[in-house]
């Protein structure tokens, strides 16, 4: 019997960074209002970064959570689920797939919000914000992050613009029948087209096996790539606020004169 994968925890805010980031929101504690913060130019600049990176990391730690159900604290009895073992799993798996796809989504907004462009939330994409910073290195490593996820968002589009889904198992139209009579209170009897006595805990497990098997890569090399992500944006953002606290009129020379 194959050993068990075991489940990868993914971190959404070890990055200097995003502790940066998250270091200097404290800054909207001198604030009653964002009107108030828009008068100051890098109160403003560091808050805004901080809702689009507090954003993105929840995004993240969000695939905990299919985790969860990948890797359960206890075995999950089959007829306690809400829906059947089948649904089950397709659930899981399209929630993997369009959280694990939003996440360049979410780093395209922040890096609209570090760089200052003057792009809609809407028509925010690679190609939008390379066109406005073509030489920034972000960009790159935007781009790599977006080639990491091509398998991915194929399968996202055929899934949800074509319903094709994957098959989770060698015989899925029995574990579809078969997880649909037990949710329903009838068991199943007879063969599958391997010949094989019909066992609904075993296509299960075979449906969860290949979840997992897809989720842990692929949440690895997300990790990395956000790492390397985050190394230049975090150059950019130093840069631009620095040069924001010694401007007249900056929240930072007011409390110095304070």
């Amino acid at each position: 019997m194959a050993r068990a994968l075991k489940r990868y925890i993914i971190p959404s805010d070890n990055s200097s960074f995003v502790g940066r980031i998250y270091g200097l929101s404290i800054v909207g504690l001198n604030f009653d209002s964002y009107e108030e913060v828009s008068k100051y130019p890098d109160a403003k600049y560091a808050l805004d970064v901080n809702d689009r990176t507090s954003l993105l990391t929840r995004r993240v730690e969000s695939l905990n959570h299919i985790g969860d159900l990948l890797w359960p604290s206890k075995p999950l009895p089959l007829n306690l689920l809400p829906v059947s073992s089948y649904e089950y799993c397709n659930l899981i798996q399209d929630t993997f797939l369009m959280r694990i796809i939003s996440v360049l989504d979410c780093c395209c907004l922040l890096l609209v919000e570090v760089l200052e462009l003057d792009i809609p939330p809407r028509r925010t994409n690679v190609a939008s914000i390379r066109k406005l910073a073509p030489e920034n290195l972000c960009c790159v490593k935007l781009e790599k992050l977006s080639n990491l996820q091509n398998d991915l968002r194929t399968e996202r589009n055929v899934r949800f613009h074509r319903a094709e889904e994957e098959a989770l198992t060698d015989d899925d139209e029995i574990f579809k029948m078969a997880a649909l009579f037990s949710h329903r209170g009838w068991p199943s009897e007879g063969t599958d087209c391997h010949g094989r006595k019909i066992n609904l805990d075993r296509y299960y497990g075979l449906a969860i096996n290949h979840l997992r098997s897809k989720f842990n890569p692929n949440a690895k090399k997300l990790v990395k790539a956000l790492d390397s992500f985050y190394s230049p944006l975090h150059d950019e953002f130093e840069r631009r606020f620095r040069t924001k606290c010694k401007d007249e009129g900056s929240f930072m020379q007011r409390s110095k004169r304070g």
